[in-house]
């Protein structure tokens, strides 16, 4: 993820035009505001702006928990976005871009 250089980013991974805009780090709620969840440490993690977007674009979205599984899966099926995570030997995710830890 970037924070405040876009072009840096774009650079070391390649990624052109305005798809490094869906890699920009982003405060991700583990409990919904609208659900009660509070602007506290324990309740913010670091994503990136597809991976926040895309958990809250359903009517339902997944809790965290569920979320990170959905993630990891995807990811192993070489299904996520790209540049996310690639694995490392012995089927390990190394997360490059995102943070879903």
């Amino acid at each position: 993820m970037w924070e405040t250089d876009p072009e840096d980013f774009s650079a070391r991974f390649g990624i052109l035009g305005r798809a490094v805009f869906l890699f920009r780090c982003t405060g991700e709620h583990l409990q919904a505001r609208c659900d009660g969840g509070r602007d506290v440490e324990e309740n913010v993690v670091a994503a990136c702006h597809y991976c926040n977007w895309t958990r809250h674009r359903t009517k339902r979205p997944k809790d965290a928990v569920s979320y990170k599984k959905h993630v990891r899966l995807r990811m192993k099926q070489g299904r996520w976005h790209r540049n996310c995570a690639e694995a490392e030997p012995g089927g390990n995710i190394a997360f490059l871009s995102c943070s879903h830890q």
